[in-house]
């Protein structure tokens, strides 16, 4: 099968970005012909400068263009680029919604099926759940859904061919480091619907029983940081974009993983806190009460300093129940979300998407 996946900024660093990445990696171990899409970036960005296996397609306006379609949902490529790198294709995947109007247009002029997974985040701004989505939706071959919740939001709205297939852990090999008694973790853009400000909040509260507790932040800071007044405690510790290997490193040091965010369509951070054998403290939203079982594999707190303090407290206070709840999460991670798992599942979405574009075909 010959697969075009499409995803606007190729980063080496992102939940999308790596999801695209292993994806191609996955598909292409099953044997399928597999061109990976982006945009040529504006500047430098990890893992992109040497990287000869995907497709980088320039945008309208050169650097500024690219900086613009990178930051907005624009679509300054050109619609010939598009037609010529699906020329041929069996499917083309559109990830996350990115150029998906001129994608769609492509794909139909190539009669391929065309394949969507939305990264649908309901309520919240340009999250994908406009009449224009949903009417898309409802005309795609396939769309993949990574939770239940979700694939039941689409089937509510009359998306009929919906397929489940999860996501899988980014992380690597972790070192022979000893656990800390009480470090809280969070990794993700931190941003206030992550759970990174809520967080923030919650460390005075924790200090007050816990003055030993450290806290370390690791991820893109939202364009809003340069105005807030940094935490000045250093039992708080902030970390930019850091490496594979330090990251890997945070997380088998650290005692609690803390993302309580209010939109996620996985959070495919709590797989790579599982596989540390961590707990995990996870938003209190639909989709995430699938991902995390409450008392089983972690808690869920609401966006806001006391509730999030409330659970991170629970967990240092009985360090054996946050360890089962890391071995119960870290053992569903292994058996249920791995990347040649989901890539089992996407490939049985694809043929599904090529029977429907077959059925269309022959009604038009």
């Amino acid at each position: 099968m010959r697969v075009v996946i499409a995803k606007k900024t190729l980063s080496t660093v992102g939940g999308s970005e790596t999801f695209a990445r292993a994806l191609d990696r996955e598909l292409r171990a099953l044997g399928h012909d597999v061109m990976l899409v982006g945009m040529r970036p504006p500047w430098a960005r990890p893992g992109i400068d040497e990287d000869t296996r995907s497709t980088f397609l320039p945008v309208r306006g050169g650097r500024l263009g690219a900086a613009i379609d990178g930051l907005l949902p624009t679509t300054l490529v050109r619609d010939d680029d598009l037609r010529r790198v699906t020329a041929g294709a069996d499917v083309v995947h559109s990830l996350a919604r990115e150029w998906v109007g001129a994608l769609e247009r492509a794909t139909r002029a190539g009669r391929a099926a065309f394949v969507e997974t939305p990264l649908v985040h309901p309520g919240q701004v340009l999250s994908g759940d406009s009449p224009t989505d949903v009417a898309r939706y409802r005309r795609d071959d396939a769309v993949i859904a990574l939770t239940e919740w979700e694939a039941a939001w689409y089937r509510r709205r009359g998306v009929n061919r919906v397929h489940v297939t999860g996501v899988g852990p980014n992380l690597a090999d972790l070192p022979e480091i000893a656990r800390e008694p009480a470090t809280i973790l969070f990794v993700g853009r931190k941003e206030r619907y992550k759970g990174y400000h809520a967080l923030r909040g919650a460390a005075p509260l924790v200090w007050k029983e816990r003055p030993d507790a450290k806290f370390l932040a690791i991820g893109q800071p939202a364009w809003t940081a340069r105005f807030a007044e940094p935490m000045r405690d250093p039992r708080w510790t902030e970390r930019a974009i850091v490496s594979e290997e330090e990251k890997a490193a945070a997380f088998a040091r650290a005692t609690i993983f803390a993302m309580p965010s209010d939109h996620e369509t996985f959070g495919h951070a709590y797989l790579e806190a599982w596989l540390a054998g961590l707990p995990v403290i996870a938003g209190d939203i639909p989709p995430l009460h699938e991902v995390v079982r409450d008392n089983v594999d972690g808690l869920h707190a609401r966006n806001e300093p006391f509730g999030v303090a409330v659970a991170i407290l629970a967990l240092l206070r009985d360090p054996e129940r946050a360890r089962r709840m890391g071995e119960s999460g870290r053992q569903r991670a292994l058996r249920e979300f791995t990347w040649p798992a989901v890539a089992k599942r996407t490939e049985r979405a694809y043929e599904s998407a090529l029977e429907a574009r077959a059925a269309r075909v022959r009604l038009y």
